[in-house]
């Protein structure tokens, strides 16, 4: 990780469910699980600047019907993503029932193709 991503630059907002702009390319981040069966996108929110992250667990591509023995089931992230803002600080005028963490922004993630599958040999089957 670079030196100082982990620095939360939170910013003063009011809380509003509405779609914050699409982050720049390599904004935001994706770190699987071993095993490969969850992924967890991380980044800052291009509202307020707060770190967030969300865990996904993406379905089998092609798992329907037979599959010929000994191929391994592919676990695929798609794309893009949509993030909630999860920074977990408080907003003003976050209504009680909210079901995010965050001041309400949520926004697509374009992953490059390497990141949206798990790394070779995490012991998908």
């Amino acid at each position: 990780m670079p030196s100082g991503e982990n620095i939360d630059q939170h910013k003063t907002v009011k809380y509003i469910e509405v779609e914050a702009a699409a982050p720049a390319t390599g904004q935001f981040t994706a770190a699987w699980a071993a095993g490969g069966r969850s992924v967890t996108v991380s980044g800052h929110c291009p509202a307020c600047g707060g770190r967030t992250a969300t865990e996904f667990s993406p379905g089998i591509v092609g798992s329907k019907g037979l599959r010929r023995p000994g191929r391994l089931a592919t676990y695929v992230l798609p794309s893009p993503v949509t993030l909630y803002c999860e920074c977990g600080h408080t907003h003003d005028e976050r209504p009680t029932d909210a079901l995010d963490k965050g001041c309400g922004r949520f926004w697509p993630v374009h992953l490059p193709d390497d990141a949206r599958r798990p790394p070779t040999g995490a012991g998908q089957s």
